[in-house]
């Protein structure tokens, strides 16, 4: 019976060990995401921002058709794109 025991208290300090360099091994590639996913973590920050408050980029965007017609009928252009795309892309998720 202690043979037994020995067995297992060896292979569960195996195990704590493995574990231990297993962990190390995440946090060393955790550590070299951080700063991408931090950007990545800003820009939707930021994109929610904008999303809360539609005045503002209604504004921006008079501003924009203001200051300059040609460059605002080209953004128009590409956010109407983007939400095409967003809407196809959402209707293919549902089904």
């Amino acid at each position: 019976m202690n043979q037994r025991l020995a067995a297992i208290e060896a292979k569960r300090t195996r195990l704590l060990e493995r574990a231990a360099r297993e962990r190390a091994d995440v946090a060393q590639t955790l550590r070299l995401w951080e700063q991408p996913l931090g950007f990545v973590d800003s820009c939707i920050e930021a994109v929610r921002f904008v999303i809360a408050r539609p005045p503002l980029v209604a504004g921006a965007a008079l501003v924009l058709a203001l200051l300059r017609p040609r460059s605002a009928i080209k953004w128009a252009q590409r956010a109407f794109a983007l939400w095409q795309g967003y809407r196809w892309l959402k209707q293919k998720a549902v089904v």
